[in-house]
Parts: structure tokens; C-alpha cells; sequence
């Protein structure tokens, strides 16, 4: 429920807009289908791990395991932190502007710092807390989106009747408005929508007997995933023209004012405002688990490794809460490019995590074949190995490198690629003084 919580948020439901109004209905849909499956590599390669080695760091302890540098591992986990905390920015930011909706009178900013204070204050209770209020958080996406498919086939049922055309997904300008290519350009915000899958890893060190149970948790959530996207986007990719401009926040409010069913776009909207909160939950604890199991590894400051007697890690906690007042600065830009921007940021270091994924297992399976480690450690295998591995490393890959040729691309890339100096640099310096080993 963790992982599906952080999976389904605001990813889909606001982010939808921008690949559609990109690469068309056709090729949303092949976007969506192309990461649902590299998520569920990545799912696959993280399963073995976490199995054999429960750890709640997750793969940025597995990188401080099977890759010989630990500056990988170093990389990953500060680049990682920093992407769930702009993450939890950007879905701050969201759910602002839908409150603000509401309540036009109250800032953005200000409905920002109030969701922030009151999600700080339910992780410093206590795990069960966050646990608590995601599973809830989760029951209202899916009983949505489940609603949003049930309204869709009415509405392309109803145009059926009334014009006896079949629906298409091809538009004016053809399949592929901007090319087959543009795909790639747009399959950042695409793998957004997916990402949180691999909290599963950090859960499993938290877990009661990880290795029986987690094996049906990654396909089972991995499929749903893939199945309530494919099909949600499906339905909203027939109904929503391509090139469609609306003031509603998000292509699924549009499709229940199309419907004329009023209150649903503003229970719409109440979910969409319960998805971002809900995305920014598991941010929380997705980032707090990282940064505390980079403080066992000696990878952070050992400031961050102490917890509380209830097991919560509160320094880090708060620390995260002061770095995500970056949401605060939608008082000076517009909400919507910050998110965007936000969103985009966090997307490529989510590609960069999946690539980390698949190198480890990658290298703990050609451990075990070549007698390093005991064959009797693996007790969930994934398939297709070497292939599975290799696939999605070489995919996330042209994400990444995707990203320069689209909107504000060359300047995302080129922040991100100054951020990693600058994490390189800072560890060239916390060497000196703090020995890393690896595993």
C-alpha cells in the first residue's frame, strides 16, 4: 500500500496534461505502457534484492554493496534525497493550488507551509501513523480512478449514440503530432508517474519476514499500477481531444464536466488534492529512510542516524521539512511552472535510481553465478537475466538524455549535471574525514 501510495499521485492526474498535449492520445498511451514496463523491471531486479538483503536505505545501501566505488552510492542516495524532497515540493505546490481554488482568498504559499506542518507533525508520531493515513489516502485514488473509467466508457458510449463514429486516437496532425521521437522527449514526466515503486525496498527493512511477502507485494503492485494507468489514460486519451485548453486543473476534472455531473469534478478534485497530499506522505518517509540509512553507512552526517524510542528518525524529519519550504516560492513564480519544473527535476534522478537498481542486481546475480555469494541467498528471482538488467539500464538512459530536446530541457539537464558536480565535489571533501567502505 506504501508503494502504490507514492505511485498514484499527481503525476497522473495533473501531469497527464502535458504528454497528451505533446505526443497526442496514441502516444501518451506507448509513453505510459514504455515506463509502466521499465518500472516493472525495476520492480523485478529490486525484489531480488531486497529479499536476499532487507534494508530500509534500500539500493543506496545496495550500490555501497556491489559497486566497487562507494561514490556511486554516495551520489545516488544524496541525489535520490534531494529528488523526494523536490518531490514533495512539487506535490505541495498541487495540492496548494487546489485548495486555493477553493479558497481563493489564502495564498498558495500559505496552504503549502500548513500541509507541510501538519504531515511533518504525523511522521514524528510514529510510523504506523504515516502507515495509517496512506493506506486511506490509497483507497481514495483507486475508488476514483475505478469512477473516472466507469464515466469515461459512458461518455464515449454517449458519443457513439449520438454520432454513430467510433472514438480514435489519432488526431488531426496524424498518430504522432510532433513525431514518434517526441516520445522520448516527454517520458520524464512520464516515469514521474511511476515513481515511488521502489519504496517497497525501503518498507522491506521494516518489515516482519520481507522474504515471504514481498515477492507477491512487487507484482501485484507493479501490475495494478501498470493497469489502473494504462487503462485510466486509455479512456481519458479517447475522450479528451487532443489540443483541448481548459481552466480545470487537470484533464480528469475536464472529463466530469463533460459528463455534466458537477459535484464528481469537485470530488475530483477533492482527490486530486488527497493523491498530492498523499504522494507528499510517502516523500517524508521515502527521504527520511535515505538520508538515515545514508548516516549508517557514514555517507551523512551521524547527526542523522539517531532515532526516537518509537524508531522514528525526527533530526531527519525536520531537516527535510526546512528543505521543502522551497514550495514557499510559489509566492514569487507561477504554481504551475513551479511544479512543472519541480516535477521535471525529480524525474530524471528517479531514472538515474532505476539505472542503480538494475546495475546492483546486475552484479549480485553475476556474484552468485560466479560462487561469490551462495546461490541459497536468492529467494525471489527475477527473469530474464541478463536482459532484464541490461534493458532498463539502456532505457533510462534515453530518458535522461531525452530530456535536452524538450521545453526547458537543456536547462534542467545542465542544473542536474551541476548538482551531481557539486555532490561530487562535497564528497571529494567528506572523505577526508569520514572513511566509506564498501559492504
Amino acid at each position: 500500500m506504501i508503494s502504490l501510495g507514492g505511485s498514484i499521485g499527481t503525476g497522473l492526474f495533473i501531469g497527464i496534461a502535458s504528454p497528451l498535449s505533446t505526443v497526442g492520445p496514441l502516444g501518451t498511451i506507448i509513453a505510459y505502457l514504455m515506463a509502466g514496463s521499465i518500472m516493472l523491471s525495476t520492480m523485478l531486479c529490486l525484489g531480488e534484492l531486497s529479499c536476499a538483503f532487507p534494508h530500509a536505505g534500500s539500493f543506496q545501501h545496495y550500490a555501497l554493496m556491489f559497486i566497487p566505488n562507494p561514490i556511486w552510492s554516495y551520489t545516488i542516495g544524496w541525489l535520490y534525497w534531494l529528488s523526494w524532497v523536490l518531490s514533495m515540493a512539487a506535490d505541495l505546490t498541487a495540492a496548494s493550488m487546489i485548495a486555493h481554488q477553493t479558497f481563493p482568498s489564502i495564498p498558495i504559499y500559505l496552504f503549502s507551509l500548513l500541509i507541510l506542518i501538519v504531515l511533518t507533525s504525523v511522521h514524528l508520531t510514529s510510523v504506523r501513523a504515516f502507515g495509517e493515513s496512506e493506506y486511506w489516502f490509497s483507497t481514495i485514488k483507486v475508488l476514483a480512478i475505478i469512477a473516472f473509467i466507469g464515466v469515461g466508457i459512458y461518455l464515449l458510449h454517449h458519443q457513439y449514440t449520438q454520432t454513430h463514429i467510433l472514438p480514435t486516437f489519432k488526431t488531426e496532425k496524424g498518430w504522432f503530432p510532433n513525431g514518434f521521437l517526441a516520445i522520448f522527449v516527454c517520458m520524464t514526466i512520464v516515469t514521474y508517474s511511476f515513481q515511488g515503486v521502489e519504496l517497497i525496498g525501503n518498507a522491506a527493512g521494516e518489515a516482519e519476514s520481507p522474504q515471504s511477502v514481498l515477492p507477491k507485494i512487487i507484482t501485484g503492485v507493479a501490475f495494478r499500477i501498470i493497469l489502473f494507468y494504462v487503462l485510466a489514460i486509455a479512456v481519458l486519451a479517447l475522450v479528451y481531444p487532443y489540443g483541448t485548453e481548459h481552466n480545470e486543473i487537470s484533464p480528469f476534472v475536464w472529463v466530469f464536466n463533460q459528463a455534466g455531473i458537477t459535484f464528481a469534478s469537485y470530488l475530483m478534485l477533492f482527490v486530486i488534492f488527497c493523491a498530492a497530499i498523499s504522494a507528499a506522505n510517502s516523500a517524508i518517509y521515502a527521504s527520511s529512510r535515505m538520508l538515515w540509512s545514508m548516516a549508517q553507512d557514514n555517507l551523512a552526517p551521524k547527526y542523522f542516524s539517531e532515532v526516537n524510542r518509537r524508531g522514528v528518525p525526527t533530526k531527519g524529519i525536520l531537516f527535510i521539512a526546512v528543505i521543502a519550504l522551497v514550495s514557499l516560492f510559489s509566492k514569487y513564480i507561477a504554481a504551475e511552472k513551479l511544479y512543472i519544473y519541480l516535477v521535471a527535476g525529480t524525474g530524471q534522478v528517479g531514472c538515474f535510481a532505476w539505472i542503480i537498481i538494475a546495475w546492483c542486481q546486475y552484479r549480485f546475480r553475476k556474484g552468485v553465478n560466479s560462487g561469490k555469494y551462495a546461490k541459497e541467498m536468492i529467494k525471489f528471482k527475477s527473469p530474464l537475466f541478463p536482459w532484464l538488467a541490461v534493458i532498463s539500464i539502456i532505457i533510462n538512459s534515453i530518458i535522461i538524455v531525452g530530456v535536452w530536446f524538450g521545453e526547458s530541457g537543456k536547462f534542467i539537464l545542465l542544473s542536474e549535471v551541476i548538482l551531481v558536480i557539486i555532490i561530487l565535489i562535497s564528497y571529494l571533501f567528506y572523505k577526508k574525514n569520514n572513511p566509506i567502505k564498501n559492504d
